[in-house]
């Protein structure tokens, strides 16, 4: 006689977790991990400026001067340039 309150014991805990709702991530484009990069480049007679987004931020803006002068960077936050000596 002891089988049956197992059962039921038994019977309950699978009702309850079969009830629960599977856990699903609120964002299934962050759980996925990818997110949109993209390029734009823009270039004049003086300079090219190429400005990579992710997701929607900026995340680097590279100018690159024509006649000679280095390339830098602007900082997306501050604005402010960059030079970097040497670049591996």
């Amino acid at each position: 006689m002891r089988v049956l309150p197992t059962c039921w014991a038994l019977c309950a805990c699978v009702i309850a977790a079969c009830s629960q709702t599977p856990h699903t991530p609120k964002d299934p484009q962050q759980a996925a991990g990818f997110e949109r990069s993209e390029t734009l480049i823009t270039e004049d007679s003086s300079m090219r400026i190429e400005e990579t987004r992710v997701g929607g931020q900026i995340k680097r803006i590279r100018v690159f001067p024509k006649g000679g002068q280095a390339p830098y960077d602007i900082d997306p936050v501050t604005r402010q340039r960059i030079w970097k000596i040497a670049e591996f």
